[in-house]
């Protein structure tokens, strides 16, 4: 904790002491350290009790749900958290155990729950905390681990801290924000020409995303302690664990050095110290293209970060057919820190991390499966975003009110009124697709999107050479070893053989068992484990040859002489 107040107290004062023009935060932290009435931290540390495996997310398929677009239990056209609790033994079915909430904290939903004004309590629309108790309690008896979003970057405008502090220059919640007495002209990271500075009639106050959304100034050490207490606060109550959005934005450092400063690693290792005494809670980071950068040395930062540049890699692999993309993708996920692992995804909530699978392959539902089939198999976590599992599509731009909102559509349940999210009026459109697009169209057929989502979660719920085990690439052979890729993934006593096929076509794959975990090893093939059938395949010179069907995969047990 000393380390980390003096982190924070000299990347203040290099800021103060900078040329370019700083907002006035650079003596808050000596002026709050000797201040005797300065938030402190208040909350106990007090671990619920939990059933889950110890590191029950290094196994985990998370599936990510937007509480409002789920399902609506009180026919008020929003969805809630009983109705997401209606639908946790469909989650027990597809075979998730990780549930990850977006925003369910008391928001304006401006920005669909990510403008949180009160980070300790429930949103009204959703329910109440004894629903919220409920909901964990009913997760964790189906296995379920429950993780929240966890927004601590900035703020809503409407939180009572903030209009306090916009109002009164001698509010004590003033310095909680980020202050300047003009524009100071700074751009934001991924757009220079927006302003981040926004007028107020006492100066002008920092806000990176808008002007609804205040960064908290994270150089106070009164933010840090409430946003420690606001985290223990949570956990006490038996969440597992929370996704931070937003990671890579918390403390500034000037224009242009708004993202990924020093100084965020300073208050994550410090919040990594808080969750190590909760022994089976997890974190995840939303860093966008950057996620790399947040897991440390794989003990001291995140569990987890979402790799953006995987997904991207993975989706173009799959769409055109590309062999070095896949192999890229597998190798970059492989590649987080002894310890550590990265969030693996097709798509989620928003537009930067991707279309909507479905969409993305132009309705190619081979190409949508496929590409499941590679993340369920791979190494990583994996997420999967609601309404992937049913090859959900984006609705047409015109029918939401904002682009990220195509994404963000009630979920598809059935060919009824409203997909069967709503007795009543949706507080959002419903895509005109949903009577050929919705569970109950899919849950009896076993060629469906639903079928294979359950199949191959299940398969790496089997097997914990699939949920956890090392990887290793191996070397494909023969005519179609441009359109072919094989690797192991070892648990244990337990090692698979992972054949693909990347083309439109049937091919028969040359796979070299060869690599450096295979060596002058007496090889036999097993049976093919998501048809359940035998191999007759020989296994000759340490080289196997398979027919693999067009965009799909064989997943084989190996066993040694």
């Amino acid at each position: 904790m000393k380390n980390c107040i003096l982190g924070f107290l000299l990347a203040a004062l290099v800021a103060a002491c900078s040329s370019t023009p700083q907002p006035k935060s650079g003596s808050v932290t000596a002026n709050k350290l000797a201040d005797p009435k300065a938030y402190k931290e208040q909350i106990e540390v007090i671990p619920a009790s939990s059933s889950l495996p110890e590191r029950w997310w290094e196994s985990a398929v998370f599936y990510e749900v937007f509480v409002r677009a789920y399902y609506d239990s009180s026919g008020d056209g929003h969805g809630d958290i009983q109705g997401l609790i209606a639908k946790l033994d469909y989650l027990q079915d597809l075979g998730v155990t990780g549930l990850w909430l977006m925003p369910v904290t008391e928001s304006e939903f401006n920005s669909n729950g990510y403008d949180v004004k009160n980070i300790r309590d429930i949103e009204q629309v959703y329910g109440s905390m004894e629903d919220f108790q409920q909901l964990i309690d009913e997760a964790h008896q189906r296995g379920i681990g429950v993780i929240m979003d966890f927004v601590v970057n900035h703020s809503s405008s409407a939180n009572p801290i903030f209009q306090d502090a916009v109002r009164n220059p001698e509010s004590k919640y003033r310095d909680w924000f980020i202050w300047a007495d003009s524009d100071l002209g700074w751009g934001r990271p991924w757009d220079r020409s927006a302003s981040v500075w926004h007028p107020s009639e006492h100066g002008y106050y920092y806000g990176l995303f808008f002007d609804f959304l205040p960064d908290w100034n994270f150089r106070n050490p009164e933010v840090v302690a409430y946003m420690k207490d606001s985290a223990k606060f949570w956990l006490n109550m038996g969440v597992d664990g929370f996704r931070v959005d937003a990671a890579s934005h918390l403390i500034e450092n000037g224009d242009g050095a708004q993202e990924n400063q020093p100084d965020n690693h300073l208050f994550y290792a410090e919040f990594r110290q808080l969750i190590n005494q909760y022994p089976n809670a997890f974190i995840v980071a939303e860093a966008p293209f950057t996620g790399d950068m947040y897991m440390g040395d794989g003990s001291n930062e995140f569990h987890s970060a979402f790799c953006f540049k995987c997904s991207q890699k993975l989706i173009y692999g799959v769409k055109n057919s590309s062999k070095r993309a896949v192999q890229s993708y597998l190798s970059m996920v492989n590649s987080a820190p002894e310890g550590a692992n990265f969030a693996t995804l097709l798509s989620n909530h928003d537009p930067f991390a991707g279309e909507r699978t479905a969409t993305a392959m132009k309705g190619n539902l081979d190409k949508a499966k496929f590409a499941a089939s590679l993340m369920l198999t791979g190494p990583g976590i994996p997420f999967v975003y609601y309404g992937e599992e049913i090859g959900m599509t984006l609705i047409d731009r015109s029918l939401v009110p904002w682009d990220d909102a195509v994404a963000r559509i009630p979920m598809q349940w059935d060919a009824s009124d409203n997909a069967g999210f709503t007795a009543g009026n949706s507080w959002r459109n419903v895509n005109p697709n949903y009577p050929q697009i919705n569970v109950a169209q899919q849950v009896e057929d076993p060629d469906s999107m639903l079928s294979h989502y359950q199949k191959l979660i299940s398969l790496r719920n089997q097997h914990p050479a699939l949920a956890s085990g090392e990887f290793e690439l191996l070397k494909t052979t023969g005519s179609s070893s441009r359109h072919s890729i094989a690797f192991l993934r070892k648990h244990s006593d337990e090692t698979l053989l992972v054949a693909v096929n990347l083309s439109d076509e049937e091919i028969v794959a040359g796979v070299k068992l060869a690599g450096a975990s295979l060596a002058n090893k007496q090889i036999k093939l097993g049976k093919e484990l998501l048809s359940g059938i035998s191999s007759n395949e020989h296994v000759a010179n340490q080289e196997l040859k398979l027919n693999i069907p067009a965009y799909s995969i064989k997943v084989f047990s190996l066993s040694f002489n």
